[in-house]
């Protein structure tokens, strides 16, 4: 067998990612976590004549992930509008593409992985904890974005 002579590009970069809204590019968030592709797994057990036992395991319907963001609360106008949109209005209607993008260490001119999440909408916002303690005197916010499914896009 012949060795595998496909290089690899740089190592991604926890802190380099960028999230898009409906094709528009907007800030860098603090943080996202949930991004999770899968699919049920379901077993089925049978028992022989003999009384020897199997499991039979077959893929199920796809998972939908709960994606996490956290962001300043000063940030793009786009997204807040988004999730004030969401809230209390017809869910299908405010339904949107979104992408995270995953950046190499190169930045902007490395390789990436894009996330694309299908049909997207916010189903919770919450603020972060206020404290005259704070002495940044930023207030973060966090909310969950919700899928129909998750594609890898270029």
């Amino acid at each position: 067998m012949a060795a595998d002579k496909t290089e690899v590009g740089g190592a991604f970069s926890a802190s380099r990612f960028i999230f898009k809204l409906d094709g528009l590019k907007l800030e860098r968030f603090k943080s996202v976590s949930g991004v999770v592709i899968g699919v049920e797994v379901r077993e089925t057990t049978t028992c022989d004549a003999n009384g020897n036992w199997s499991i039979s395991k077959t893929a199920g319907n796809p998972k939908t992930p709960k994606i996490r963001v956290t962001r300043g609360m000063e940030k793009s106008a786009e997204v807040t509008q988004w999730i004030k949109d969401v809230y209390g209005a017809n869910v299908s209607q405010k339904k949107t593409p979104a992408s995270i993008i995953f950046m190499t260490d190169a930045g902007d001119k490395g390789e990436k992985l894009t996330v694309n999440l299908i049909n997207a909408w916010v189903s919770s916002w919450s603020a972060g904890d206020l404290s005259s303690d704070n002495i940044n005197g930023t207030v973060d916010e966090t909310f969950e974005i919700e899928c129909e499914r998750i594609e890898f896009g270029q």
